[in-house]
């Protein structure tokens, strides 16, 4: 009888303990709950403690969180489409190499020897400008060598481009180029230019209002002058004067000359033509020729730039072997109109041309286009600049990845 007392009453204790904490008020939480937490099990905040301040929380998949990861994948989508923009254009714009460009490219540069024309109000330095006046002019060419000559011409016209009578007052050339020490003077003579009408020195048609001047350095004292060489003018039409100007920068002697001496050959895919030149002032040198196919049709801009020894070299101008693919174009190629300098670094003037050769220079065989490389253009620095654009594309790939296929997070 004993035993079971002991044992019950204890049971009985525990039962009504049990009891009593279930009929609890509510106000009464169980210690060491806050009223978050209470909140978060069903159980009412103490009426005598504010609730305590918290940022909204967002639920693993509400609609705030999905806007978040939306506007995520967005972001990365436009970082990546931009990326593998960057991407082509870079593969695109280093397919060939720089000194063998589509023609399409240079379009500025295809025709030599292109004539400088301006036309300005007739005026005075310092004076307003003559109403319903022009000043029409020509100049062959901006540089000269050695014998070259520059054909420069004026004209008068009215605002709907008819001529009107001319008379050129004065024309002197000479060199405007200060020799230091603050005293302007002339490095070369001032001579007289003669511009005429009359169908002689050049001049195209005698009387038609357009006056011609043939400037011939070597030839009037400057075979010993490189630089800047002026042509001024006054003229004068009906009682209004006006001033003109040309500028021609002259190279007494050519740097190197051209032996004649033309071959072409392929070359790891690509075919080159080796120009032999006789090189009298060794530097750096940039040479450019034209190429067209057999119908006439542009083909490439092809460039050497780099430094030639005194003596005798070879000029090596590439058309590119992918470049040929790509194009398609009717084979032999025609290499024609080259040009080129010496450049004069932090001097002035910053060349010392070479003679042109114009028109068609030489002719290659007629090599199968199979023989031509398909391979794109590839060197040092295009292979770090594609594997620097290359991770931008993948690290743009991944973070798309992640954010399409995670769920959006609080």
């Amino acid at each position: 009888m004993g035993i079971r007392w002991r044992v019950v009453l204890p049971l009985a204790a525990v039962c009504t303990a049990a009891v009593w904490w279930i009929a609890a008020p509510a106000s009464t939480p169980p210690r060491g709950l806050d009223p978050v937490a209470q909140a978060a099990v069903g159980m009412p905040a103490p009426r005598d403690v504010a609730p305590a301040a918290s940022a909204p929380r967002r639920a693993p998949f509400s609609a705030a969180g999905l806007d978040d990861r939306q506007a995520k994948l967005a972001l990365w989508q436009q970082r990546l489409d931009r990326a593998r923009q960057t991407l082509a254009m870079y593969q695109a714009a280093t397919r060939y190499p720089f000194d063998s460009r589509p023609a399409s490219e240079h379009g500025d540069q295809w025709l030599t020897h292109q004539v400088v024309t301006t036309d300005a109000p007739l005026r005075m330095p310092g004076t307003s400008v003559v109403p319903n006046m022009h000043v029409h002019t020509t100049q062959q060419k901006v540089f000269a060598t050695g014998a070259d000559t520059v054909l420069l011409t004026v004209t008068a016209t009215d605002d709907n481009g008819a001529v009107l009578p001319l008379r050129v007052l004065s024309a002197m050339a000479h060199s405007p180029q200060d020799t230091g020490g603050g005293k302007a003077a002339p490095l070369a003579p001032v001579v007289t230019q003669p511009f005429v009408d009359d169908g002689t020195n050049g001049d195209a048609q005698a009387g038609d209002g357009i006056f011609t001047a043939r400037l011939d350095p070597a030839a009037e004292g400057f075979g010993g002058f490189a630089g800047l060489i002026r042509t001024e003018l006054v003229v004068q039409s009906g009682a209004q004067q006006g001033y003109v100007a040309f500028d021609v920068v002259y190279t007494p002697q050519a740097p190197a000359t051209w032996t004649g001496h033309v071959r072409d050959a392929m070359q790891d895919g690509s075919l080159v033509f080796q120009l032999g030149v006789d090189v009298t002032q060794p530097g750096r040198y940039v040479i450019t020729g034209r190429v067209d196919d057999a119908a006439g049709k542009p083909v490439a801009l092809v460039t050497f730039n780099d430094e030639l020894g005194a003596g005798a070299r070879q000029v090596p101008l590439q058309v590119h072997g992918r470049l040929v693919r790509d194009l398609q174009p009717t084979l032999p190629l025609v290499l024609h109109d080259v040009e080129g300098f010496l450049l004069k670094p932090d001097a002035y003037p910053d060349r010392a041309l070479m003679a042109s050769l114009d028109g068609p220079v030489a002719t290659s065989r007629k090599v199968p286009l199979a023989m031509f490389s398909d391979a794109a253009f590839s060197s040092d620095e295009t292979r770090r600049y594609l594997a620097e654009y290359g991770k931008d594309v993948t690290q743009a790939q991944q973070q798309v990845a992640q954010l399409q296929g995670q769920p959006a997070r609080p």
